[in-house]
């Protein structure tokens, strides 16, 4: 009487590490890195982004300089009054306000995009964990608006204060905040993003969310001012007050506390992110 060898089967499923230790597509890790490879790939395979980021950047850095060659242009007929209210630290960022709009739309088309062509339903349908979805374009959107951040605030830094030792009141790298300020910059157009993202998610609509970016990143702190009372405290917590605070060499009398601004930075984008993971993985699509 013989007997069949048993067959070899497969595994049920792969192994969660490959033969070299490292973890396997199958595992958390795994699964994760593949997540966030895929969401780079929609981000930076489209056109528009890189469009309004350049566009975004030459904006911002052409007004911050052609501002500050100006300034030195009228400095020999300023007052000594004058001279002494100007900031340069603070002037070497004045032009931002068109890369923050620009990232903005950046995280706002993130999202919006996917909903609008419908491929949002494709995505949910690969990766049901929604919550994962959104960390995966928070990072992928993060930490390009961070970078961006960084160079562009590095470029108007340098060239800022170069052309201001032309009148010698220029600073250095090494002068007091001029490292906080960079940084700060950074981190504030890297949230300014996620805000955005963050809202497109909520709205479900890209000109809408930027729409809504608009009316907090900038009517609310006009709106708002004040120098008592509950309105200071509210002004002193939005993000226009946190990064005037922290790229200013001049302290502002009613700006808020330097720890107060950099939580402010980071707390905003990270608590409007957690609303919209909660809506997004309970909502249908």
């Amino acid at each position: 009487m013989t007997t069949e060898s048993p067959a070899v089967r497969e595994p049920a499923t792969r192994p969660l590490t490959t033969p070299d230790g490292h973890p396997g597509r199958d595992s958390l890790p795994g699964r994760a890195v593949d997540l966030l490879a895929a969401e780079w790939i929609k981000l930076s395979a489209t056109r528009s982004t890189w469009l309004i980021v350049g566009l975004g950047l030459l904006g911002s850095i052409g007004s911050t300089l052609l501002s500050n060659n100006s300034t030195v242009h009228k400095w020999d007929g300023w007052e000594p009054a004058e001279r002494a209210a100007f900031d340069p630290l603070a002037a070497s960022f004045s032009g931002f306000a068109l890369l923050q709009l620009a990232l903005t739309a950046v995280g706002a088309l993130a999202m919006s995009r996917e909903y609008s062509s419908g491929l949002i339903r494709t995505t949910f349908t690969a990766v049901p964990a929604r919550r994962a979805v959104l960390a995966a374009k928070a990072a992928t959107v993060g930490g390009l608006a961070a970078g961006v951040g960084l160079t562009a605030s590095l470029a108007t830094f340098t060239v800022s204060q170069a052309v201001f030792a032309q009148k010698h009141f220029g600073l250095s790298l090494t002068a007091p905040g001029a490292v906080r300020a960079i940084l700060a910059s950074s981190l504030h157009l890297a949230g300014v993003a996620l805000i955005g993202l963050a809202l497109a998610a909520l709205l479900r609509h890209g000109a809408g969310a930027v729409t809504a970016c608009f009316g907090l990143l900038f009517l609310a702190p006009v709106l708002l001012q004040s120098n008592r009372g509950w309105m200071l405290r509210v002004h002193q917590s939005l993000m226009d007050s946190a990064i005037r605070h922290l790229t200013v060499g001049h302290l502002e009398r009613h700006g808020p506390s330097t720890p107060g601004a950099w939580a402010v930075l980071l707390i905003t984008p990270l608590v409007l992110l957690t609303v919209a993971a909660a809506v997004v993985d309970r909502r249908d699509v």
